[in-house]
């Protein structure tokens, strides 16, 4: 297009919340990347955000975004964006707590200020006055004929004496009728919904919980420091820096506010504000092992130190309850330890599959076991590289014990799918139990397809019974 070539924006991104408000950032056909990083072409100070949270780009005149696999996603006039996705003149897109409005260029009413929107409240209320009295109708002035009711025939001054005034009764009566006959109709007209106006989503709520968790083990073998952090704004971030093995990992994410809120009535019950600053002890030549925790709960703010020592029984459940949070809400688990501890407990996992594989004909669920241990074993190894020489014992433990069990189950099903079809009820019963009992957990398809079997199996037994 003439204007891409002239090197005129085609389209503007202006920051109507968020930090960086009233800027505008001018979009030509370079891609242009977001996020918090200051990398990034249009970098948002906004905690949300990911480094790189999405891109926009011009393509054949039309204007582009496409989410970088951020945490929170990227969300266009509400929706939650899946792929590429055009963006049209006045799209809201928000990121985080930051929110763009989308000008195009060849539009010229995007070159003015945009009117405030119009809220519509429904219809004016209904005038509670009388109505006004209507002109002489008559031709030439006239006045209009009068009907005799009877009120105004001159009567005797005896007769007036006499008889009792029913005018007034009359009128009110009257009165009393057009009254609920205006209101019989105001209330038959419909009430008019008002349109409601598109808000662009607010992020949750966040409860007011800090923390800084910091754990560092360093001996002259080497440096290992893990760090967790949860922000005001509930971003959940977690550091590993393990100089021996040169392994640096960070992963971070937000967090629903009602899963802060749980975890922080958890921490104020937990007894750690009566904790003392420090608790120090004494290491080893060459050693130093630290725990700190810092909490802001509120307006109370308590910080905790262990130098050397074994924990407090509290510091040490609020620590693994911390721990057990990052896991949960991050998807980590074994970078929180150094690579010995890590090796460590690989073998300790990995003796216990071999233990369980051993004793498979003993128990029906223990070559489940084993195979569940040995996905332990190699899952400590997951962010160790180069790999302990007993890795290649894992890998080809798992495969084997995976296959053993594998074969089971089918010898087992092929036994009773044949008894289910010879109708003999109690041998289909017994494999189907067997299966149950070889894959003991109730997620695996197969577990379910088995309890399945064996509940209709069981019926028909009970109804030959009878």
């Amino acid at each position: 297009m003439a204007d891409e070539a002239n090197g005129a924006a085609l389209f503007t991104l202006c920051v109507e919340n968020g930090p960086g408000r009233g800027r505008e950032y001018p979009v030509q056909g370079e891609a242009l990347t977001i996020g918090r990083s200051s990398s990034n072409a249009i970098a948002l100070a906004d905690p949300i955000l990911s480094r790189h949270h999405c891109l926009v780009s011009v393509e054949n005149g039309a204007l582009m975004i496409e989410d970088q696999s951020s945490a929170n996603g990227t969300i266009v006039n509400g929706s939650l964006i899946d792929g590429k996705t055009e963006l049209k003149d006045g799209d809201a897109i928000t990121l985080g707590d930051t929110i763009l409005r989308v000008r195009d260029a060849r539009h010229p009413a995007t070159q003015h200020e945009v009117a405030p929107p119009v809220i519509d409240l429904g219809p004016a209320p209904v005038s509670q006055d009388k109505p006004p009295v209507a002109s002489d109708p008559s031709p030439g002035g006239e006045a209009a004929p009068v009907v005799d009711l009877g009120f105004e025939k001159p009567e005797a001054a005896d007769d007036v004496a006499k008889k009792p005034n029913w005018r007034p009764l009359v009128w009110g009566v009257a009165a009393i009728a057009v009254f609920a006959m205006a209101a019989s109709v105001i209330l038959r007209q419909p009430v008019e919904t008002p349109v409601p106006v598109f808000t662009p989503p607010k992020p949750p709520a966040i409860t007011p919980l800090e923390i800084l968790y910091e754990k560092t083990e360093a001996s002259t073998g080497g440096v290992f420091r893990y760090c967790m952090e949860l922000s005001p704004a509930g971003v959940l971030s977690v550091e590993i820096d393990d100089l021996a093995e040169d392994r640096h990992v960070r992963k971070e994410a937000a967090v629903p506010s009602n899963r802060i809120e749980r975890l922080a009535r958890e921490l104020d019950g937990s007894g750690f504000a009566h904790l003392s600053a420090k608790y120090e002890g004494v290491a080893p030549e060459n050693v130093m092992n630290t725990l700190e925790i810092t909490l802001v709960l509120g307006d109370n703010v308590k910080r905790s130190e262990v130098v050397n020592r074994v924990e407090p029984e509290v510091f040490r459940n609020v620590r693994e309850t911390l721990e057990t949070f990052g896991k949960n809400e991050l998807g980590i688990w074994a970078i929180q330890f150094s690579r010995e501890r890590l090796v460590e407990l690989s073998k300790e996992a990995l003796t216990r599959a071999g233990n369980f594989f051993d004793e498979r004909g003993i128990d029906y669920g223990n070559l489940y076991k084993a195979i569940k241990r040995y996905e332990e074993a190699a899952f400590y190894l997951d962010t160790i590289d180069p790999k302990p020489d007993f890795y290649s014992d894992i890998v080809s433990g798992l495969a084997t014990a995976t296959e053993e069990l594998d074969q089971r189950y089918e010898e087992r099903r092929f036994l009773a799918d044949r008894a289910i079809n010879l109708k003999d009820w109690t041998t289909a019963a017994s494999e189907l139990r067997i299966i149950r009992e070889l894959i003991p957990d109730r997620d695996d398809e197969r577990h379910a397809e088995a309890g399945r079997k064996l509940l209709d199996v069981e019926t028909r037994m009970k109804a030959k019974e009878r």
